[in-house]
Order: structure tokens, then sequence, then C-alpha cells
């Protein structure tokens, strides 16, 4: 087009100067810039070699194809193989009961045009399907495999398959047939599918368990088991398997579980019923109990049914059903106290006993009824001297509270607590045979509760802590001051009463008796008040005696003392003189302090304190010179 151009440009040209020509060539061929493009070479474009090769290559293709179907419709005048194979329709229950009987019905139809060579139908059965029969029969040892050979135009059959289907309930179930041919007169093999799928709605197996839903920790538990054959035949190889939770200790079940003897861990879980007959029925139940677990409070108890393949020991459960048990803790304390502590202490003869019952509800649940209950194992205690403000029933060394005696017992709360509070006094020595009692005190208490929330219990007992109290050795201290001795001698000097400005001396008598324990480490002391004098006169029979001049203290003491020990055996001593001022005048004079005795019972490790009274001029023990210690004046 440019040439084109260029020749009217140039007829134009004639009319025109070289300028204006030049002009108009500028115009063509500038660049956008208004530069002139180099035309000293030139660049001819060749057209590609890999189209050429491409386009040449379709169209060899092209041409094989054809000459390919126009083969085809030569060689194949007539036959007419549309393609539509073999029609095949898979037909059953769409809802099945796991263990029983179900039959397959498989129709096949030649809808070609041509006949079929070489037909074979192959099955693929579903999990834990079971061949019974089928008509026609199969070709093959799996009963899998039909050979039907040529199916005619038109040509058509049935295939009925029988068996036993086991699966859980819910699961779903499929059948696969699959249909090879050769079309007449082609050597290419050819195939066709069809499925069919059933929904396992039931099982022929039926199971139920029964159990409680609430128990206590380490109580008896039972839970009972009912399995069934629902169908009209008899069923073999049943298998019941318990899962038992992790703090679940069994005990026994009736029937005895089935135990193998290569399974060392002998787990108790297992039945196995070889056969179960039609509508058959039977029962079995499983006892135990639960341990106290604080992570595993609420325990799941199930049990399974099915069928074993005893060749491969798999197990195809039918049925589950679970019980979730709750494990209810009483949450009552019980705690008992005596004189103050919750251990055993030595006690004394004569002593006083104070009991303290302590109790709360630590738990979630009301604990209604409850009652409470203390035994007190001893026959060393005067029952006469029980102090009980609750008036709670004594029967055979026992006393119990409940409801009626106090009102709180009806209903014990969540955090609600309460303390029982009695006291008893233990016999004097002169009140037991110290020869045949048991000379110790063995205390013990337990609350009862009738229901804990809603969960009604019996013989459930929460008990406190025991507590044993050994009786001390019976070591006696008996201190008298005297004028005359038991042989009406005088033992004394002076006037008698005291008379103001004159001396008087008495005689102090210590004397210690043991029964029942040795004891060691014994001391008997006393303090001389202010105006009494130390007449450094005195006797011992066992042990010594000091006195110490600066805190004004009189000690007696013994190393040991044997057991059966009486007054005469151990006893000592000591004068002491006093001369009375006007002040003291018709006053009667302290000769000694309370006099104490301490000793360790080696039986019980116990230290054992016995104290006396002071002694007076007036002399109480004295039978002659008793009653006259009030002091005089004889100036008056």
């Amino acid at each position: 087009m440019k040439s084109n151009r260029l020749k009217q440009l140039k007829k134009e040209a004639d009319g025109r100067d070289g300028s204006s020509v030049q002009k108009d060539l500028m115009k063509i061929y500038s660049n956008q810039d208004g530069s002139l493009p180099d035309i000293s070479h030139l660049d001819v474009r060749r057209k590609s070699r890999f189209k050429m090769f491409f386009f040449s290559f379709i169209a060899v293709v092209l041409i094989l194809a054809a000459i390919s179907w126009l083969g085809f419709v030569i060689f194949n005048q007539n036959k007419n193989f549309s393609g539509g194979s073999i029609k095949l329709e898979l037909q059953g229950q769409q809802s099945i009961a796991s263990g029983d009987e179900v039959v397959y019905v498989l129709n096949y139809k030649n809808v070609e045009n041509v006949p079929l060579d070489n037909v074979e139908i192959i099955f693929r059965y579903p999990d834990n399907f079971e061949f019974i029969s089928a008509q026609p029969a199969p070709a093959n040892d799996f009963n899998t495999a039909w050979n039907l050979g040529t199916l005619g135009v038109g040509a058509s059959g049935q295939i009925e398959i029988k068996g036993k289907l086991i699966g859980e309930v819910g699961s779903i179930k499929t059948i696969n047939a699959t249909a090879s041919f050769q079309p007449k007169n082609f050597s290419s093999v050819f195939k066709d599918t069809a499925s069919f799928s059933s929904q396992v709605t039931s099982s022929i197996l039926e199971i139920s368990l029964d159990g409680p839903s609430q128990i206590l920790p380490e109580k008896k538990v039972t839970y009972k088991i009912t399995y069934r054959n629902n169908s009209s035949q008899d069923l073999t190889k049943v298998k019941i398997v318990a899962n038992y939770p992790s703090n679940f200790v069994f005990q026994e079940a009736t029937p005895q579980p089935t135990v193998q003897a290569a399974d060392a861990r002998s787990l108790n879980n297992e039945w196995l019923i070889d056969t179960l007959g039609k509508n058959q029925e039977g029962e079995l139940s499983i006892t135990g109990g639960y341990l106290n677990d604080p992570q595993n409070t609420k325990p799941n108890f199930s049990i399974q049914i099915g069928f074993l393949k005893p060749d491969s020991d798999e197990f195809s459960v039918q049925q589950e059903k679970s019980i979730t048990t709750e494990i209810i803790q009483p949450g009552l304390s019980v705690d008992l106290i005596i004189n103050g502590s919750n251990q055993g202490q030595p006690i004394s003869f004569g002593q006083t006993l104070t009991y303290s019952i302590v109790y709360k509800n630590l738990g979630d649940k009301d604990l209604s009824n409850v009652s409470f209950a203390i035994a007190l194992d001893s026959n060393i205690l005067d029952w006469s001297n029980l102090d009980d403000k609750h008036a709670g029933l004594v029967k055979d060394n026992q006393i119990t509270w409940n409801k009626d005696q106090i009102s709180q017992l009806d209903v014990v709360k969540p955090l609600d607590s309460g303390t029982i509070d009695f006291s008893i006094k233990v016999k004097d020595a002169n009140q037991v045979n110290l020869s045949e009692a048991n000379l110790q005190v063995k205390s013990k208490s337990a609350a009862s509760i009738e229901k804990i929330g809603d969960l009604a219990v019996t013989d459930l007992k929460v008990s406190s802590n025991e507590i044993v109290n050994n009786i001390n050795t019976d070591i006696e201290l008996k201190n008298e001051g005297r004028y005359f001795d038991d042989d009406n001698l005088a033992v004394g000097t002076g006037p008698l009463p005291p008379v103001v400005g004159q001396k008087t001396t008495f005689r102090i008598y210590w004397s210690i008796a043991n029964s029942l324990h040795e004891v060691n480490n014994v001391e008997v002391s006393t303090k001389l008040p202010d105006g009494v004098n130390w007449e450094n006169k005195f006797y011992v029979k066992a042990g010594e005696i000091k006195y110490n001049s600066k805190d004004r203290t009189i000690s007696w003491t013994i190393n040991k003392i044997p057991a059966n020990k009486s007054f005469s055996d151990l006893n000592c001593w000591f004068d002491i003189s006093v001369i009375p001022t006007k002040k003291q005048v018709r006053k009667l004079l302290i000769l000694t302090d309370q006099t104490t005795l301490t000793a360790t019972d080696k039986t019980n490790n116990s230290q054992i304190t016995k104290t006396g009274q002071a002694i007076t001029s007036n002399l109480e023990d004295d039978q002659i010179g008793g009653g006259r210690g009030l002091v005089i004046d004889i100036t008056e």
C-alpha cells in the first residue's frame, strides 16, 4: 500500500516543487519522534516449521481415524453392537436384622443386539456375610462366581443367594455384582456392575442390663444381664463381654465366666454360649464393688453381645448396653476426743473422763436420719456417774443418740456440724478387782445414716478414731500431822494446844502404796510456811529425805517402787516446830503446804501426780491430839 501511495505522490509532485514532495515523504516514513528509520538493511520474516509439522500430524491422525472407522463399518456390517451391554438389577431387604437370614436376587438381561460370549458374574459380599446357598449354584469354592457362557440377544436370568449377615445396628451393608463378557466377534472384554445396600436396623440378639444408678464405695453391687434369641433359628457361638470400669473389683458371677487357659489375665468378663436356641432367653449376674476413686466418681459399666468367629477369633458386636453408676461419698466426718485429746492417754482410778463426739457433713448431699453411738468397752467405768445432757439411750456399755434426742440429726445439711458431749467417771481402785478387771477403757464412736441425698442406704457406718486409755498404777500418798502416834505415845513436844511464845514440835508422816505397775523417779515434796522450822530429825524406811533451807522445801525421793507395795513398806517421818505469835492467837497454824507426789508409770510411760492436803495444827489424823490446834495465850 505504501508503494501505491508513493506513485500517487509522485504524480502530484510533478506540479509541485521538490521541497513539498520531501515534506510529504517525511510524513510517511518518519518515526513517532520525527526521526527517519534506518533502511540500510531489511528483516525478512519466515514461516514457522513447528506449526507446519503440527498441522501435518493432525491431518495424518484424522486420516487414520477415518480409515479405522471405515474398517469397522465394513467388517461389522449387520452386527449393530450398541454398547448398552448387560442390564443388572440387584434386589434385597433394605432393613435387616443382624444375624438373621438375608436373600439377594440378581436379575440380568442382554440388552445388546448381538450375543454376549463368556459371560461371568462375580459377587463381592458385605463384611460378616455367611453364605448358605444359591440358585443356581456358584462355579467356585468361594461361592462368589457364576459362569453363564453365551447370553443370546434379549436373553435373561436370575441368581438367588441366601446367607446370614451380621453387623452392628445402624451399619450399612453393601453387596456388589460385576458381569464380564465379550460381544460376538469381539476380542475385547467388557464389564458392567450393580450394587445394593441394606441397613442393619435391629438384631436377632437382644440384651438388657439392670444395675444401681448410685452406690457407696466398697459396698456390694450386682448387675443383672438378660439376653434373648429373637429369631426362629438356633444361633451358635454367641458371646457376651462385660467392660468393667477401672475401679470395679470383680467378686463373682453366675454362671461362671469363660476363662481361656492361654489368657493369664483372667479378667472374668467373657461368656461364650455355644448354642442359643430359637426364642431362647438367658440370664447372668455379676457381683463386685467399687473402690473409692476421686478421679472416677461416675464409672460406666457396659455389656456387649455378638457373634464370635472361631477361625479368626473376631467378635462382631450386635448390641451394647451401659449403666452409669454414681459412687456416693457419705461425706460425714466423725472425730472422738477424750479429755481434750484424740489420742490415748493414761487415766487414773477415780478420774472423770470428758467425751466429745465432733461431726461435720463435708459432702454435697443432705444426710437424713443420722444417729450416733459410742461403745465404751470397759468394766472400770461408773455408769451411775454418767452425765449426758442429751439423755442418750444407754444399753450394754453403749450410748445412742438419734433425732429423738438431738433434733439436728433429722437432716444434716452440707457443712453442718455439731458436738455431742458427755462425761463419765472411772471407778475408784477399791471398787475394782485389780486381779481380774481389764484395766483400760476402749472407746469408739460410729454414725449411721439412713439416706444420702436420694439414695437410701442400709448398714452404713461412719466410724471415728478409736481411743484406748490405760489405767495408771494406783499409787497412793498419805500425809499426816501427829502429836501422838498410833500407840498413843507422844511424838511431839511442847504445849498442845500451841501457846504464844512457846515451842511445840509436831511429827509429819508420809506413806506410799503402789498397786499395779512399777513406778520410777518417785518424789514427794512440800514447803514449810514462814515461822515453821525444820528440826533435822527424821526417819526414812526407803529412799532419801532432804531439806533445802533456801526455798524451805522438804523432798523424799525413791528411784523405783515395785508393784504391790503397801504403806507399811514405804514410809518416812520428820519433825517440825513452831513458836506462835500473838497475831496467831485463836488461829490454826499451817504446818506444811500441800504435799505433791510425782512418779512415772513404767508400763504406760506416763507421768503420775498425786496431791495431799495441807497439814494444820488441828491434826485431823491424830485421834488424841486432834482438834486442839487453835493458838492460845496463857497470859490473858
